[in-house]
């Protein structure tokens, strides 16, 4: 009998042990999952969708031509001439891009098939860009690709650093 207590007592003091770890995290995740709830379905029913939710290439060539010329627009303060011809550009790469993709969606090809057919459309684009825009924009159009290009890199990088640190080689 004392063996049988002495056991019901250790299993209880296990468990509420676990339980006194676990208890805030999960009052601060579901208070925080139910709050997030409620600012997501506030959000969609307004019509804001998050980054995630809605992606890229989700929207029209349109609304993506739009959204980049406008982006464009305010970076490198683009006078409405300038503008009216890159929204011109960008829906012209828009379309391109979305009839490639879906090309690419009815084609069972290897991965990286497409790339001089992307490299060279995004050669042109390049090309025509710097006619639409002045010296000064085209440079500083070109040091904003550089830095967002070190950046992709820099991000790459740390994830490929985190998978190879998590796996150790097998020792013999």
């Amino acid at each position: 009998m004392k063996k049988l207590v002495a056991m019901l007592a250790l299993g209880l003091t296990f468990v509420g042990t676990s339980y006194a770890q676990n208890a805030p995290q999960r009052e601060k995740s579901e208070g925080q999952n139910s709050q997030y709830g409620q600012d997501r379905k506030e959000r969609k029913s307004k019509g804001e969708v998050g980054r995630n939710e809605e992606r890229q290439d989700k929207l029209t060539p349109e609304q993506r031509a739009t959204k980049r010329t406008e982006k464009l627009s305010q970076q490198l303060d683009l006078s409405s001439k300038q503008k009216n011809k890159l929204q011109a550009l960008n829906l012209k790469q828009a379309r391109q891009m979305e009839s490639m993709a879906a090309q690419r969606g009815n084609a069972n090809e290897v991965k990286g098939a497409h790339r001089p057919e992307m490299q060279s459309l995004q050669a042109n684009y390049e090309k025509e860009l710097k006619s639409i825009l002045n010296k000064k924009q085209y440079a500083k159009y070109q040091e904003d690709q550089k830095q967002l290009q070190t950046q992709r890199r820099n991000r790459s990088r740390k994830e490929g650093d985190t998978n190879s640190r998590s796996r150790r080689p097998m020792e013999n």
